[in-house]
């Protein structure tokens, strides 16, 4: 797009904005509720917090809300450049709501220690779903 000619319109751009990485992912509810019949404790257990779980369970479907939330996990893996594995598992990542709603990451020591490493002193989550899909943002700032 040519930037445009109205004097009404401002690029937002900070010189001194350092950002890291950034990383998406898109999950179908219907997958999580799958798996969760499948596997159904086991799959909470090895994905989720007993936090993340309670939290998702106080909704009617808790579907929706556990996609997103591991859609959270698999984007901040890609922010920080790896997949889920040695250097960044399941267990890295919480995802919790603050006081007004806000949805937050929360690192154990595994991935505060791979964060740290690579510079990172902010992180922005964005989550939102339908009954069908649900989809997670994570930019990595310094």
């Amino acid at each position: 797009m040519k930037s445009t000619s109205s004097t009404s319109y401002r690029r937002i751009q900070d010189p001194q904005t350092s950002f890291l990485g950034i990383g998406t992912d898109l999950v179908e509810v219907e997958r999580i509720e799958s798996l969760l019949k499948r596997f159904g404790e086991y799959f909470l257990k090895k994905i989720f917090s007993q936090e993340e779980v309670m939290d998702s369970f106080r909704h009617r479907n808790p579907h929706p809300s556990l996609a997103a939330r591991f859609a959270a996990k698999e984007a901040m893996a890609k922010a920080l450049g790896i997949g889920i594995g040695a250097e960044f598992s399941w267990s890295s990542a919480v995802v919790g709501l603050n006081e007004g709603g806000k949805p937050e990451i929360f690192l154990d020591a595994l991935g505060q220690e791979k964060t740290r490493s690579l510079g990172v002193r902010h992180i922005e989550l964005s989550l939102t779903h339908t009954r069908a899909l649900a989809q997670a943002v994570v930019i990595l700032g310094r």
